[in-house]
């Protein structure tokens, strides 16, 4: 009889475990969709209150349907870090509206842009991947240039492009820049660890080494960044572009 107990009492525990680590699942799912909220609100705040700014009209601070950018949380489900050109899978794909050329990014930082989609899941080319160059900006100067991974380390990435006369101080924080369709201006990226010592191609510019907010190693949430008129954006540019060519 003690040896039934014994096997009734383990069935129980293992069933209560599995219940709990379920439970879990679901207060997470709640609590990632509740950030993507919350990540919506802070960028309505900052939207609306750079319009109160440069407008006598009253706004509606939490008017979140007007604004161009959502955000999507999603599972990272694979991860490489060891490469030169590194990618992510999500399980967030076609089926849930993700395209290619959105923005996906940490709660502590940028991560990368999806790349590929499938029904179900979609690919993201990270920070850590050598042809992959969003546009950085020092946050206390607006500073901009592209960000270059080297393929080594997986906590630095280099802010190029920065004009010589450019000051800086290490621990300066930089940020996207908001200079294309993929990401909204602000959203975190490092900070300003030092200058490249190496000798530049051009002496007019400077690259500056930046250690990242996201920890590649380690993650596991993610929210992608969907823009709902990147691809108005996108259109105008290339036709922009074009009528210059002729």
């Amino acid at each position: 009889m003690q040896a039934v107990q014994n096997v009734t009492g383990g069935i129980y525990s293992v069933t209560n475990r599995v219940y709990s680590y379920l439970h879990l699942k679901s207060v997470n799912a709640e609590l990632l969709q509740r950030m993507a909220q919350l990540e919506m609100e802070v960028y309505a705040y900052r939207h609306r209150f750079a319009d109160e700014l440069s407008n006598s009209e009253p706004v509606n601070f939490l008017d979140i349907d007007s604004l161009a950018y959502v955000f999507i949380p999603a599972q990272v489900v694979m991860n490489s870090i060891s490469r030169l050109d590194n990618y992510l899978m999500l399980n967030k794909g076609s089926n849930d509206g993700i395209q290619r050329n959105m923005g996906v990014i940490s709660a502590n930082g940028i991560v990368g842009v999806i790349d590929n989609t499938s029904a179900h899941f979609s690919t993201v080319a990270s920070l850590l991947h050598t042809k992959y160059k969003p546009s950085g900006m020092i946050k206390n100067n607006d500073s901009f240039g592209p960000l270059v991974w080297d393929g080594k380390s997986v906590q630095y990435t280099y802010l190029t492009k920065i004009s010589r006369h450019i000051v800086f101080e290490p621990g300066d924080t930089v940020v996207t820049s908001g200079h294309s369709a993929v990401f909204p201006k602000g959203i975190p990226i490092g900070t300003i660890v030092d200058e490249q010592k190496q000798k530049q191609q051009d002496d007019n510019y400077k690259s500056l080494r930046i250690r990242l907010f996201t920890d590649f190693s380690r993650l596991s949430d993610v929210f992608i960044v969907t823009n709902r008129f990147q691809k108005e954006q996108l259109e105008l540019e290339k036709r922009t572009l074009e009528s210059k060519l002729r």
